[in-house]
């Protein structure tokens, strides 16, 4: 096989995991929920794919799988393409350059991506329209974060599994 075809097999793969891990994030039997927080996996998935396959894959899958999350979402999300895609540029040129490839720091990537994306709702939305309290908001960053990074971690290890099944020689 040649490496077009071997390349083209994997991004095909990482996108039908893409889509199938934001089914199961927010189909209605599916979804974990909890405090109204529910698992947010998509940032732990490109910090994954940003490790594994560098800037360009992860930006491509970020800017989808936020695509994915703004047509899905009933809240003022239409940024998520935005964030999710440069999250994976940032992060996967990041990664690149000073990171290794292991669990804490996809893990570190995730929760730096629901931290950045938690203070721009809070500020231009939460804040503003609500009026809710810092203390409140904070509360609800982190139990978003203790539902999803025990998720993110198996997103890592799938991510980690498929890199090494298809792996691309030239």
């Amino acid at each position: 096989m040649n490496y077009r075809t071997q390349a083209t097999i994997k991004y095909s793969a990482y996108a039908l995991v893409l889509l199938a891990l934001f089914i199961l994030q927010s189909a209605r039997g599916t979804s974990i929920s909890l405090m109204r927080v529910s698992v947010n996996v998509m940032p732990f998935f490109v910090a994954s794919v940003a490790l594994y396959e560098g800037p360009y894959a992860a930006g491509t899958l970020g800017f989808f799988a936020g695509l994915l999350v703004s047509v899905h979402s009933l809240l003022i999300e239409g940024l998520s393409a935005l964030y999710l895609g440069l999250f994976g540029v940032i992060f996967g040129w990041f990664g690149a350059k000073y990171m290794r490839k292991v669990l804490p720091s996809a893990l570190l990537g995730g929760a730096l991506c629901l931290g950045v994306s938690w203070l721009t709702r809070y500020v231009f939305y939460y804040s503003l329209v609500y009026s809710i309290p810092l203390k409140a908001g904070f509360g609800q960053l982190l139990w978003e974060l203790l539902l999803s990074v025990p998720f993110g971690a198996g997103v890592f290890f799938i991510v980690r599994a498929m890199n090494r099944r298809f792996e691309v020689r030239q």
